[in-house]
């Protein structure tokens, strides 16, 4: 009984917290947890914008952008090079427009 114990523990890290591959795989683990919240996000009837967005068009298309780099990090192990501008540009556009992540 023991032995299988130390062998589920082996499989986490920080006293149970997270999986191991979770923490050695944390820029895919917190990708997985963006990209859903991302799309509801956009899905919502919001009620404005940014500063600076044209119109909620514009919003949307950017909330896509940045959508579409968190399904890449969670989801491709090897990107292209279309894919590396895609995932650049949505992680720039997500840094820019966190503080705007509400409604």
């Amino acid at each position: 009984m023991r032995e299988s114990n130390n062998t589920l523990n082996d499989n986490w890290s920080h006293k149970h917290d997270f999986l191991i591959e979770e923490i050695w795989n944390t820029e895919r683990a917190i990708a997985s947890l963006i990209a859903p919240r991302l799309r509801a996000f956009k899905a919502l009837d919001k009620h404005g914008f940014p500063p600076g967005m044209h119109d909620m068009r514009h919003w949307n298309s950017t909330l896509q952008k940045m959508v579409d780099a968190f399904d890449l990090l969670s989801e491709t192990k090897s990107y292209s090079e279309k894919e590396e501008q895609t995932i650049t540009e949505g992680l720039d556009l997500f840094h820019r427009y966190f503080r705007n992540l509400w409604d």
